[in-house]
């Protein structure tokens, strides 16, 4: 995954990842941008502490726009490799946009200190699938244009996010589940 020499920069890496809900994408996106109670719980389980949140919305349905900025510390023990890197820093800062009409949620991932020598982030798409399921794609990035340690941070980092999509899947699917008959929550 990482094939370059070390004293080279690393060409990046890409990635997609799949998964089905048992829901509408309406439903799947209105929980994941606007229920609270989702929020905390999903944020809990990944051991992610939200240290700020801007939320904006207009339109709806398939006109509906979102822009959401977080700025997160996650609860994560770095490899002794990449902790020199980020010099005790730790919130990560994640920007994206969603448009229903493109059916599509594109993120950007900052990071502390090195966040200018990384291109890190993707986007989300979805389809309906006949059986009324709902498939969230994300199609990712990672590119560590650091010397002798790009590699590596791109392997870290992306397993990270595989572990973290992993994660969040079994939460959503277990909180759709649970609340099968939520009011919309929109603001």
């Amino acid at each position: 995954m990482c094939g370059p020499p070390a004293a080279a920069y690393t060409a990046g890496v890409r990635h997609t990842i799949e998964h089905v809900f048992d829901t509408s994408p309406e439903r799947l996106w209105e929980v994941f941008f606007f229920d609270e109670a989702y929020a905390r719980g999903l944020y809990e389980r990944m051991r992610i502490r939200v240290e700020h949140r801007e939320l904006q919305h207009e339109g709806a349905g398939d006109h509906r726009i979102v822009r959401r900025k977080l700025h997160l510390v996650p609860d994560r023990e770095l490899p002794p490799a990449l902790r020199r890197l980020f010099s005790g820093a730790s919130t990560v800062k994640e920007t994206g946009e969603f448009n229903a009409a493109l059916r599509r949620y594109s993120v950007r991932i900052e990071l502390p200190v090195i966040g200018a020598m990384v291109d890190y982030g993707g986007d989300y798409t979805w389809e309906t699938l006949p059986s009324g399921q709902v498939r969230r794609i994300w199609s990712g990035r990672c590119e560590a244009r650091i010397p002798l340690v790009g590699g590596k941070l791109e392997a870290y980092l992306l397993g990270e996010l595989e572990r973290s999509l992993a994660e969040n899947a079994v939460y959503t699917r277990q909180y759709l589940r649970e609340h099968p008959q939520a009011e919309p929550v929109t603001p």
